[in-house]
């Protein structure tokens, strides 16, 4: 494929979400590999991410404000159909998560569906939205996948010798550090399951635990009534977060089916962090072997029943975290430049021969 290929990403707004830092990744790899890649926001680009192109604002996104390209990549719903209705290249709708899917936007499922049913390519992150774009919007999709940046999250040389001549391990005080990342508000990452969950085992089970809060939003009234954190990171810049997996002991995440992928836990596996997590489509495609990770069901019993497990079993801490170094491994960004080279291709290819969305 030519690297003359112009490629426009859009975003609503550059602030601090997972989605976003998913694309920025994106648009550099691609940048890197040769491709003219343009990132048009509404806003002036994001503080906590060290982007290494620059961001063109705009008020709106229309014919008059986005650029004539190959491809016009919506990031988010609003800007799918910004470029679907732009006409000035060929519209992609990039699917990180089936957004009608999440409770906050019940009010506006039917925009969201209305967005979703366009016939245009749709690149996912995971491969069971693959399956559920096709069966309910009948969908031409391109599984791209994710990458985990290497010179943020890697395992620690020395964490072994920390933990073994830590001042606590010294008392005899055998801390267990729990990882919880993401709002609390928001409704599919499930955090109140999993704080109500690591409670129950500190009061149930007497373990002795920490825990370790990371979120885009300030802690809540809400929060601290089910449990206040021992830490907690509030809007972290991307290029901190690994030392704060690093000082963990093990990553809970309990999200809803609704995830779209959860880059969290596969991060902490690039850590070497083990890792508890919620039966869910996108935790169980990482791999077709479901032996990664601690799974465990949605509720707080038994959270806290996986937390004792994992807590007292040394040899299962051990080999999560050496499955979890491997599967993290498959997640790269040579994997996802392949596979956005052969989607682009076919969809051009397509393009051209059904005269659809060809520049005038």
């Amino acid at each position: 494929m030519s690297k003359n290929l112009k490629i426009t990403y859009l975003f609503e707004s550059t602030t601090l979400w997972g989605g976003n830092k998913v694309c920025f990744e994106q648009a550099e790899a691609l940048s890197e590999a040769g491709y003219d890649v343009t990132i048009l926001s509404k806003d002036a680009g994001p503080t906590w991410y060290n982007l290494r192109l620059p961001v063109i604002q705009a008020s709106r996104f229309d014919a008059t404000t986005i650029p004539e390209s190959d491809i016009i990549v919506g990031t988010f719903w609003p800007t799918v159909k910004a470029a679907y209705e732009s006409r000035k290249g060929i519209p992609v709708h990039l699917c990180q998560g089936y957004e009608g899917g999440c409770k906050e936007y019940n009010s506006i499922k039917a925009a969201i569906d209305e967005v979703y049913s366009y016939k245009i390519p749709k690149l996912t992150v995971s491969q069971h939205l693959n399956k559920f774009l096709v069966e309910r919007f009948n969908a031409e999709t391109y599984y791209i996948g994710q990458m985990v940046n290497r010179d943020i999250f890697y395992p620690s040389n020395n964490s072994n010798y920390k933990k073994l001549f830590s001042p606590l391990k010294i008392l005899g005080l055998n801390t267990f550090k729990i990882l919880v990342i993401g709002p609390f508000e928001a409704d599919v990452k499930n955090i109140p399951t999993a704080l109500k969950g690591i409670s129950l085992a500190k009061k149930r089970h007497k373990l002795p635990l920490k825990l370790i809060r990371v979120s885009q939003l300030p802690l809540s009234v809400e929060e601290k009534e089910i449990m206040k954190p021992d830490f907690y990171h509030f809007h972290v810049p991307y290029h901190d977060t690994g030392k704060i997996y690093r000082n963990a002991d093990v990553l809970v995440s309990m999200s809803k089916e609704a995830e779209g992928f959860g880059l969290p836990p596969l991060e902490a596996m690039a850590c070497g962090i083990p890792t508890i997590l919620s039966r869910i489509p996108s935790h169980l495609t990482y791999d077709d072997t479901d032996d990664y990770a601690f799974f465990t069901e949605m509720y707080p019993e038994a959270v806290a029943d996986a937390l004792q497990t994992v807590y007292k079993n040394k040899e299962l801490k051990q080999r999560l975290s050496k499955r979890g170094l491997s599967i993290a491994a498959k997640f790269n960004k040579e994997s996802v430049l392949s596979r956005f080279e052969s989607a682009f291709k076919d969809i051009i290819s397509h393009s051209k021969n059904t005269k659809e969305f060809t520049k005038t």
